[in-house]
């Protein structure tokens, strides 16, 4: 049987890892055998029956020394791609995070397509924004220079038109080829898997953003511009903590929602493995990222029927929310903004045409990589 195998850090509970499954079940209902690679042992989704998954670690660490541990990561990958070769030939790899992108190169494996998925100029400017002088410079550059690194001379699938520009003109990375394919979605198993019911969401009414707490996701926005709308629909934040750093931002959001006086009216269900069923239900999605690669909660709202309002932010919400939908995107980090397209859209709201969201289906999709790899390695 025809073998592709998915390259992944983990299947955390996000929109990144919510793909390589989608990606994974296209490529089996067009006859593949599909193998996940992950560098650490996390999953948070649920995984079909005939996805093949592998670990090369408990939580990516097999020495302390970084160069060392990439190494062995790199080599436990070549033996794990080794054992998948046995009987059949790999037609071709998708990496779906930065360190697998790292990694695939260091394990030799050359028909490797990298899904590149992130401003990384975006955060090639916040990271040094606070450095001063000779040392921003130097630290700028190392940075620089390790990026090119991985990225100069690879295939490399962009999920939003706008990450061209931001890969070859704004970061100067030279690829192999470059093209864009945007996210998959499987849109009868989403709006299948939001018919389920399920416990605790509200019934009335209800605003929603489902996203990882974090500063780029910015639901500290979102809830003064809720504020700000002065609407009585509760709002609904779904998502999930993974770091220390998200600890903290949530322990501000919180206090942020006290000092508002918005107790009661913020709901926090925690990280939903099926997040569907609220975003179906919700009078309206709105979304206040300060930077995306493609958001799939947009995509996934609009699957579902639900209204969008977004922040414009680098890249991809302008990408997903054309024709009269382009009138609910707002400036980033603009409070006034939002507040009058929440207002706006719980108000009216366009039609959500088929049409908008075709590019985006599974099929298309798996079949724009299947023809990319006939062209790149001849399969």
């Amino acid at each position: 049987m025809k073998k592709i195998v998915l390259l992944n850090d983990s299947l955390l509970g996000g929109g990144a890892e919510r793909i390589t499954l989608n990606l994974a079940r296209g490529f089996i209902k067009k006859g593949y055998e599909v193998h996940i690679v992950l560098i650490k042992d996390i999953i948070e989704h649920e995984i079909e029956d005939d996805i093949n998954i592998h670990k090369l670690s408990k939580d990516g660490i097999l020495r302390k020394n970084k160069f060392l541990n990439k190494l062995l990561l790199a080599k436990k990958l070549k033996d794990v791609v080794k054992n998948i070769s046995k009987d059949g030939e790999i037609e071709f790899f998708i990496s779906n995070s930065g360190d697998m992108d790292l990694l695939s190169k260091k394990a030799g494996l050359t028909n490797t397509i990298i899904r590149y998925r992130n401003s990384m100029y975006e955060f090639y400017l916040s990271k040094f924004k606070n450095k001063k002088g000779i040392n921003k410079l130097y630290h700028k550059y190392r940075f620089w220079m390790k990026f090119k690194n991985v990225y100069d001379n690879r295939y490399i699938v962009t999920v939003a038109k706008a990450l061209e520009d931001d890969l070859v003109n704004k970061m100067k990375i030279k690829p192999k080829y470059i093209t864009t394919i945007y996210n998959p979605f499987d849109f009868e198993y989403i709006r299948k898997k939001a018919e389920i019911q399920i416990d605790g969401i509200p019934n009335e009414p209800y605003i929603i953003y489902a996203a990882k707490f974090e500063n780029r996701k910015n639901q500290k926005l979102l809830v003064k511009a809720y504020k700000k709308a002065n609407i009585d629909l509760p709002l609904v934040l779904i998502g999930n903590v993974y770091t220390e750093s998200d600890k903290r931002y949530l322990k501000e959001l919180k206090e942020l929602i006290k000092e508002l006086g918005l107790e009661k009216k913020v709901i926090f269900p925690g990280f939903q493995k099926n997040p569907y069923p609220w975003i179906k239900n919700a009078k309206l999605f709105v979304m206040s990222s300060n930077s995306e690669g493609l958001p799939l909660v947009l995509v996934e709202s609009l699957i579902l029927g639900t209204p969008i309002v977004s922040t414009d932010c680098p890249t991809g919400p302008s990408e997903v929310l054309v024709g009269k939908l382009k009138e609910y995107l707002s400036p980033v980090g603009d409070v006034d903004a939002l507040a009058e397209n929440i207002k706006k859209a719980l108000i009216s709201y366009p039609e959500i045409d088929e049409s908008i969201i075709g590019r985006f289906s599974l099929d298309y999709s798996i079949e724009n990589y299947l023809n990319l790899s006939k062209k790149l390695f001849k399969v």
